[in-house]
């Protein structure tokens, strides 16, 4: 219990109470999985209550299994993007924010989704939010972007059952929080700035993650939304009941997307390769694609270099430079106006 009493968490409300009374099973019963690849996506299961390392209750997921998953699968040549299977209502505080930074991060490598699958509620919508997109179905459930705390007073309990606790300690705030004494103004306080530190922490990483205004976020209220609505305020970006199915879709679309920039990107080298050619400048070629020139911009600068009269001309002879600006002539011969001759 000293690990979900008395200190915050990132737990949708409504599990609060069950959280509290979770049952302790015996140790190794509880096996971690690891991912599983299905036709190139990695599937990382998110399960339960998540807590910052292994813990003996049952039905839990830690951070650092998450973390291990996730870059091994990084790393894993079998596994072209990644899917977090998530059904979870949050968990604790230490260790989040730090595996929500590392996939934020990671999603640059491979594409990295979530799918809420049904509930992705609090921290487990803090490591939803961190991926390339978030899947729903119909009825799931994401939201609960806030935090809360509990403190148990037993001290009318314990004068019920005759029982008296004499604390004995030094430092005034040494026994804040103490379940045998009824919560002073002062240990509320403190865990209330605590509260409204970590909110502001989760508010600022959703809406970088999510890019949405931090005001907006703000605005749910730690809310839950379901199906569609989870969409229209901005913390799900699509309704699927087979998110494995769309993110093949979305491969695809991906690979036929880069093909395309690579031809569009071998065409601008070629004609910035022929502007160079006929301008003698072939020495500055390996210059503009290191710079990333467009046509136009070396267009301009081969200009300004005659126009500076620089040696881009030394080998053209006299009778070369009789004729057209060679700039100007490449230019005419891509609108198709003229047809060169060597």
């Amino acid at each position: 219990m000293i690990r979900v009493t008395n200190r915050p968490l990132l737990v949708a409300s409504e599990y609060l109470e069950p959280t509290l009374n979770f049952e302790w099973i015996p140790k190794g019963t509880f096996v971690l999985s690891e991912y599983s690849i299905d036709n190139g996506v990695a599937v990382i299961p998110v399960y339960g209550l998540l807590t910052k390392r292994s813990e003996r209750f049952y039905y839990t997921t830690n951070y650092d299994d998450i973390y291990l998953s996730v870059s091994r699968a990084l790393h894993d040549d079998k596994v072209e993007s990644l899917l977090l299977d998530i059904d979870s209502p949050g968990g604790e505080v230490g260790g989040l924010f730090d595996l929500v930074d590392f996939i934020y991060g990671a999603r640059d490598k491979k594409p990295i989704y979530a799918y809420a699958n049904d509930s992705a509620f609090s921290a487990a919508y803090a490591i939803a939010s961190a991926c390339s997109r978030i899947f729903v179905n119909r009825t799931s459930g994401v939201g609960s972007i806030g935090v809360i705390a509990t403190h148990t007073d037993i001290s009318e309990a314990d004068k019920k059952l005759g029982v008296k606790y004499t604390t004995i300690f030094a430092g005034e705030e040494k026994n804040d929080l103490t379940p045998h004494e009824p919560l002073s103004k002062n240990a509320k306080d403190k865990l209330q700035r605590e509260v409204n530190r970590l909110y502001e922490m989760f508010l600022s990483t959703v809406a970088r993650n999510r890019n949405l205004d931090i005001e907006k976020i703000r605005k749910t209220q730690a809310a839950t939304y379901y199906g569609e609505n989870a969409i229209e305020v901005g913390l799900a970006d699509e309704i699927t009941c087979n998110p494995w199915e769309e993110i093949m879709k979305k491969e695809k679309k991906m690979e036929e997307k880069n093909e395309e920039e690579i031809e569009k990107y071998r065409a601008e080298i070629l004609e910035i390769a022929q502007l160079c050619k006929l301008a003698h400048a072939e020495r500055k070629l390996a210059k503009f694609i290191e710079q990333k020139f467009t046509v136009d911009q070396v267009k301009e600068a081969l200009l300004n270099s005659m126009d500076a009269k620089e040696e881009i001309s030394s080998h053209v002879y006299h009778k070369e430079m009789q004729k057209e600006n060679p700039v100007i002539a490449a230019a005419k011969q891509r609108a198709g106006s003229v047809t060169l001759h060597p």
